[in-house]
Order: structure tokens, then C-alpha cells, then sequence
């Protein structure tokens, strides 16, 4: 089994692994359900290929609805236009998101002049987050520039949306629908982001199984030293501290960049090569557990036993940001 196969086994959202688009307000979700095309990790068709300046204005747009913190749409006096459209209802002063940025946000989907939502996050009770590189266009420039602590509204016309997907039946998309959302922008990550590069070693590098390349702060890879003992059981070992949040309990989802390798070093590979931070939620009852308390910017080598199937293998995870589990306090 390929080591990203291992990997994304662990992982709740990862570049590999994303959901279809869903309308079920009780199945499992992630924003990529309702941003996300149907074949997410194919090559941006030719009508999604070129970038789009949104137009910035609130004029004619709906006005937003909360309802004890379920968020909606009123469309009356609204007029629908026929490009890519932002409001910005309240400007952040945080980063201003990139168009390959992974984004946490809380939103609200909904076809243009209907009274439900097809998706919210809101009525979930959860943040999500999702890669801009892939999701429909009109998320992708909808929200390129803006900044965190935003809210905005989006109007995304067919032709940037599901309209050369042929609609999205599920949600209750046609193919020439104009979609909406509400979105709060929490958090960007750039892709190539990484922990701290002023993290406190822990564990010197002449203590660990595997040689490193590349410093705190930057982009890794792996290999198994000779004669290096495999594990016998999943091992984490800190290998450098950094002074931010620890990471929360059950229900949080920690993202970070890794580099990994098989024991016998057959097979190697990094989340560069998937693109670029992935996440995953602790409580899952994956290795990946063994990250909760430790600080986010850290760097941390989990080590895994090998199987029939499988041989051990390594992996150094390097911190970059969480999202607490829902009633968590900051």
C-alpha cells in the first residue's frame, strides 16, 4: 500500500480524499461538499481555467438574514447579476486570501431567490475548511483578495459555479443556476505554509531514526537511517517545541504539512506532492492523535509499525494551525 493511500486513510480532509456535494444536513460534510466539483482532483475544465476579477459592489445583492446564528438570504429588491459578484458586508484587517490558499470559513450556499440553504456550515454548528484550488471558480476568485475577519456575500453566475458541470442534482443545483453564499472568512493557510522556524529543538537530530532535509520553517524530506530499530507500536517523539496554542482534544482538526518514508525506504513522499497542508480530526483514532497538547508550530515524527500488508514507516508533521472542536474555547 502507498504511503499516501496510509496517509489519507488518517485523514479527515486531505487533497485526496473529497467528499461529493451534498444537501443532507445530517451526513458528514465539508465545505468541499457544496464548493467542490464532482471530480475535484481533475484538472480545471477550460471555462474554470481562466482567472476572473470579481466585481466588488453591493448593489442589488440580498441582504442577510440570522436567525439565532443560522444564517440566510432575503432576496427581495435584489437583482441578480450575471457576472461574479462580492459584497462585503464587514472588512476584516487580517491576510488577504490567495487563489491557492486552503481557507477555513463558516458559510451559507443558496440558489439564487430561494428561501433554503442547499448547504451551511452555520447549521452545522462547524467551521470548514477547503482548498481554493479545488473548488468551483467563482469561490476561488470570489474570494481571492479578501481578507480574514471578513464577511461576504458571493454570487457566483453558472458559468463559474456548476453550470459546466451540468448542474449539481443533489444540492438541488440546475445548470443555469446562480449560486450564493454567505462566507466568514476564520482562516487563509498557504499551501506551502510550515511550522515555526524558531521552535525549540527537543530531541537532537542525531537521537532520531530518520535523516532530515530541510530546516525548521521549511518544506522536508525523509529517509531511514541504516540499522534504524523499527517501531513495535505508534510512537510519537517531539522533535521541536514552538510557543503557540497546544493542540485541542476529540473534535479538533489540526492542519500541518509532513514528509514520510517506509523503513525500508522503497517509498517516500511529502504533502507538497498533494498540495500542500492537509488536516485532519483529532479523536479519529489514527496516529495522528498523538498530536493533541503539543503546541501548534511544532514538528513531531510519528512512527507507525509495519503490517502484513505494509512496512513500517515514518512520518514528521510539522504544526501549522487548528480548529477547535466545536464548544472549545479559545
Amino acid at each position: 500500500m502507498r504511503i499516501s493511500r496510509r496517509i489519507a486513510a488518517s485523514l479527515a480532509v486531505s487533497a485526496l480524499v473529497l467528499a461529493g456535494c451534498s444537501n443532507d444536513p445530517d451526513a458528514e460534510s465539508s465545505a468541499t461538499d457544496s464548493t467542490s466539483s464532482e471530480e475535484s482532483t481533475d484538472a480545471p475544465t477550460e471555462e474554470q481555467a481562466a482567472q476572473v476579477d470579481a466585481l466588488i459592489s453591493d448593489e442589488g445583492m440580498p441582504t442577510i438574514v440570522d436567525t439565532d446564528g443560522i444564517i440566510t438570504l432575503d432576496f427581495e429588491g435584489a437583482t441578480e447579476p450575471d457576472v461574479l459578484q462580492v459584497a462585503v458586508i464587514d472588512e476584516g484587517d487580517g491576510t488577504a486570501v490567495t487563489r491557492e490558499d486552503l481557507v477555513i470559513v463558516n458559510y451559507a450556499g443558496m440558489v439564487w431567490g430561494s428561501d433554503t440553504t442547499f448547504d451551511s456550515s452555520f447549521e452545522r454548528g462547524q467551521p470548514s475548511s477547503f482548498s481554493l484550488s479545488q473548488v468551483v471558480q467563482g469561490w476561488r476568485d470570489g474570494l481571492a483578495g479578501q481578507t480574514v475577519g471578513s464577511r461576504v456575500i458571493i454570487s457566483v453566475p453558472a458559468d463559474l459555479g456548476y453550470g459546466p458541470m451540468g448542474g449539481n442534482a443533489s444540492a438541488g443545483i440546475g445548470e443555469e443556476d446562480t449560486i450564493v453564499f454567505v462566507v466568514d472568512i476564520i482562516e487563509t493557510i498557504a499551501p506551502d505554509s510550515a511550522g515555526d522556524a524558531d521552535a525549540e529543538e527537543v530531541t537532537p537530530a542525531g537521537d532520531l531514526p530518520i535523516t532530515v532535509e530541510g530546516g525548521l520553517g521549511e518544506a522536508t524530506s525523509i529517509t531511514i537511517n541504516d540499522g534504524a530499530e523499527e517501531p513495535d507500536e505508534e510512537t510519537s517523539i517531539l522533535v521541536a517545541e514552538s510557543d503557540g496554542e497546544p493542540v485541542g482534544g476529540e473534535g479538533t482538526t489540526v492542519y500541518f504539512q509532513y514528509s514520510a518514508a517506509t523503513w525500508d525506504n522503497s517509498q517516500s513522499e511529502s504533502s507538497i506532492d498533494y498540495g500542500g497542508v492537509q488536516n485532519t480530526t483529532i479523536g479519529s483514532g489514527t496516529v495522528f492523535d498523538k498530536l493533541e497538547g503539543v503546541p501548534v508550530g511544532s514538528r513531531v515524527l510519528l512512527l507507525v509499525p509495519g503490517t502484513e500488508s505494509a512496512p513500517a514507516m515514518a512520518a514528521l508533521v510539522d504544526i501549522v494551525a487548528q480548529l477547535e472542536a466545536p464548544g472549545d474555547t479559545e
